[in-house]
């Protein structure tokens, strides 16, 4: 049962066949939402995001010499230790961490908002920045609970082509980088290493479509975040080829969006390896929530596909 606090969306009053659109759809739709609420995106999210990039790099910069940018995920950040081919410093390990950690928290709080604030937008309902991080707050535990079993997967089906991959390059001389020299062994690991990363990110792309919706549920609904997940499991059972088709098309655009902002930031500073920062914090100010708004308007789309024929995959890419 959604939330009636004027700002999420009552299926019982709504027509919900308004709401079920193609793959394409999901896209426009979701641009659609973007563009007219963009500055209320940029305060909800968007701030954060670019936030959150510069003031890690300034922290790598100050405290390591080290030019990077630090992600808000830290159950990653622990898998990928393991795949370094020499292990970092354990103030850099402890550094990242807990900035991350901290990164997390407060990620979970703009996530639920962003995709509150587009929900009702989505309905109609008159959309406000300060209700939606009210309603936000409530949901922080949930989110934290929901992303770490996401990334928790994410993490254990990609480590072991990770690591093998980072212990081929323990042996691949690479002292000139237009003629590398492989060897039977790391060849042999190379392959192993592809092979497993295959297997884990076939895994890993299955598990993703069946949950995408998972955050937009939990925020709009009094759902457990394990109870989120069973419904959206559910939601895209039937509508796996619909909402594979949907991830395809909106991780085309925002590869399309991130290769469009890295080639200005390379001109712009002649291909500086500090042109990562900027280019970090264009993408997350102005783009950070195109994700979210999309998955309020997928969790919209499955929930009125319920009980209803799922359509062709053809279908599914026409508008």
């Amino acid at each position: 049962m959604a939330f009636d606090d004027g700002l999420g969306l009552d299926p019982s009053t709504q027509d919900t066949q308004n709401y079920s659109v193609s793959a394409t759809g999901l896209i426009s739709r979701t641009l659609t939402l973007w563009s007219r609420k963009l500055i209320q995106y940029i305060i909800i999210i968007g701030i954060f995001g670019a936030a959150c990039a510069g003031v890690s790099y300034l922290m790598l910069v100050a405290l390591f010499n080290s030019i990077g940018v630090i992600g808000a995920d830290p159950i990653s950040h622990f898998f990928s230790f393991f795949t370094y081919t020499t292990f970092p410093d354990i103030p850099f390990i402890v550094a990242i961490l807990l900035f991350s950690v901290v990164a997390f928290v407060i990620n979970a709080l703009v996530i639920a908002a962003t995709i509150k604030f587009a929900l009702a937008d989505y309905g109609g309902f008159v959309a406000d920045v300060g209700m939606s991080f009210s309603h936000a707050i409530g949901k922080i535990k949930n989110i934290i609970i929901i992303q770490s079993l996401l990334s928790l997967l994410i993490s254990v089906a990609t480590f072991p082509g990770l690591v093998m991959f980072s212990r081929a390059m323990e042996v691949i001389d690479i002292s000139d980088p237009f003629n590398l020299i492989l060897s039977p062994e790391s060849i042999e690991m190379l392959m192993t290493a592809f092979g497993f990363l295959l297997v884990g990110g076939i895994f890993v792309l299955y598990f993703m479509i069946r949950f995408a919706p998972t955050l937009a549920i939990v925020t709009d609904t009094e759902l457990s975040a394990i109870d989120s997940l069973k419904q959206s499991w559910e939601l895209t059972s039937g509508n796996f080829m619909h909402v594979f088709a949907g991830q395809i098309l909106i991780g085309i655009l925002v590869i399309v969006i991130g290769a469009v902002v890295s080639s200005v930031m390379d001109a712009v500073f002649m291909l500086d390896p500090v042109s990562i920062v900027p280019e970090a914090i264009v993408i997350a100010l102005l783009f950070g929530s195109l994700n979210y708004i999309y998955a309020a308007v997928l969790y919209r789309d499955l929930s009125s596909r319920r009980g209803a024929a799922p359509s062709s995959t053809l279908d599914d890419l026409m508008i």
